[in-house]
């Protein structure tokens, strides 16, 4: 959730009153030195000036408010949490001394030491719809979606034209798996303020929760135009691509996420997946290899591996990857697969038909697993297997693999009659 310097409000402006609390000569002059610095937005200037006032006269809330709201401007936030709670000592009921505090735990992720100061804000002043804004936020934070919940929907009632509160209300919904809701809150964001990026965030996230993942793309893309370097939405959105076949534009953006770090989790086996779908075998073995490098002991991405190796026609590696697969997977049909492959292209058929025989035992064998036994036994003149092999995968296949099925009949013909002799 983005906060910004404009939610903290100076006290001078609304509690004028606090200057005439004024005792050392030199004071009212250094309080109107303030104030005028303040007014033109000169942080550093007011520091210097209020900091020489609370030293002179410590006593003064207005003072330490203020001191508090220009060190946060400033981003020394320490400073700032000490002179709000010092407003606070002298002024225990002072209203924006509570929400700026509150507000900029929340900014510091210091979210439960906030919410007592949230809490006393709405209590000061109820109609206070930014007060009930982020005390819901930090009911939020600190793991209370109830409570959140009902804050937002007071913040609405107390001002419908809170873009963030619509925002805010969906994300507490979105939590609670309120699919439905989550959108209607987000649309309405989206509505009251066109400005915002999160909204359409929400609403693609909304969308996936209700099974509708096709809708969600528009908003994903609108979200990454003004937020392009949130990475993990972009890798989200990638992944969408790739399962609606949209393999280059799962490609860019994963090679986005990529260039700005190498490091994020999965994005390497991504690229792998990806560029092997389009063929780009080097490509894929490039981003397999810094996978298994980051992940040596991942059977799936050693078959990964193994298959794009394969498709290079580099057999020995191939069937190094495949034998690694099956040592931390044995059950790894693919790789067994894979493995008997990669020996029957190096023409070690002895090795490959055991191999074959045993993939031929499982459940839903295909049909092109017989195929190759076939030819196997047929290399090495083993005519009974290699005809049964061949009907077999006939039976099986029924017009799947049309060359192949020329060829088994084709070379069924010569080896029953040489049977026959």
């Amino acid at each position: 959730m983005l906060l910004w310097l404009g939610a903290f409000v100076p006290l001078w402006a609304e509690n004028p009153q606090h200057k005439t609390r004024v005792r050392s000569a030199d004071i009212p002059a250094l309080l109107k030195a303030a104030s005028e610095a303040l007014d033109r937005n000169d942080l550093p200037a007011v520091i210097k000036a209020l900091e020489a006032v609370v030293e002179s006269q410590p006593d003064i809330p207005a003072a330490w408010f203020n001191l508090a709201y220009a060190y946060t401007g400033l981003h020394q936030d320490d400073e700032a949490v000490r002179a709000y709670q010092k407003s606070l000592e002298l002024q225990p009921d002072l209203f924006e001394a509570h929400l700026n505090l509150g507000i900029l735990l929340i900014q510091m992720k210091r979210s439960a030491e906030s919410l007592p100061h949230l809490e006393k804000a709405v209590t000061l002043k109820p109609q206070h719809a930014r007060a009930r804004l982020y005390y819901g936020r930090a009911l939020g934070l600190a793991g209370q979606p109830d409570a959140a919940e009902k804050q937002f929907e007071e913040t609405l009632r107390l001002d419908s034209a809170l873009g963030m509160a619509h925002f805010d209300l969906g994300q507490v919904r979105l939590g609670k798996k309120d699919y439905a809701n989550a959108l209607a809150s987000f649309q309405k964001s989206s509505e009251t303020d066109p400005k915002l990026a999160q909204p359409h965030l929400g609403i693609a996230l909304a969308l996936e929760g209700l099974n509708r993942a096709p809708e969600s793309v528009t908003h994903f893309e609108q979200y990454l135009v003004a937020t392009p370097g949130d990475l993990e939405t972009r890798f989200h959105l990638a992944r969408i691509y790739l399962q609606e076949g949209k393999n280059e534009l799962a490609l860019d953006n994963l090679k986005a996420v990529y260039q700005s770090n190498p490091q994020t989790p999965g994005v390497a086996a991504a690229l792998g997946d990806v560029c092997a779908l389009l063929k780009k075998f080097a490509e894929s073995e490039k981003y397999y290899r810094q996978a298994v490098a980051a992940s040596p002991n991942e059977s799936d991405l050693r078959r990964a591996l193994g298959q794009t190796l394969l498709d290079q026609e580099k057999l020995v590696e191939a069937e190094n990857e495949f034998r690694t697969t099956l040592k931390l997977d044995p059950r790894n049909r693919d790789a067994a697969q894979g493995l008997a492959t990669s020996i029957y292209l190096q023409k070690r058929y002895p090795e490959a038909i055991p191999l074959f025989e045993q993939l031929s035992q499982t459940p839903n064998a295909p049909a092109g697993v017989f195929f190759v036994l076939a030819t196997c036994y047929d290399h090495l003149h083993d005519l009974p297997h290699a005809i049964q092999n061949y009907e077999h995968f006939l039976q099986l296949s029924h017009d799947q693999s049309p060359d192949q099925e020329w060829q088994a009949r084709e070379r069924l013909k010569p080896l029953r009659r040489e049977l026959r002799k």
